[in-house]
């Protein structure tokens, strides 16, 4: 959805790492993540959801909810 080259996506990458991880960008990715996975993100999480690891970290703790 970034259109970035999915060989720098890695569980270290963040927002400040690629200009298109802005926060429409940010909305975005949790937007699609959202349907995709069948998940809701608590609304008061998604400020700390500025990575891959901490956006993974999220799903699996409410996939095991």
């Amino acid at each position: 959805m970034l259109n970035v080259d999915l060989a720098v996506v890695t569980d270290q990458l963040s927002s400040g790492d690629i200009p298109e991880w802005d926060s429409v960008g940010n909305l975005a990715i949790i937007s699609t993540i959202e349907q995709e996975l069948d998940v809701e993100f608590p609304l008061e999480d998604l400020f700390d959801l500025t990575s891959v690891q901490s956006i993974v970290d999220e799903v699996i703790m409410l996939k095991n909810d």
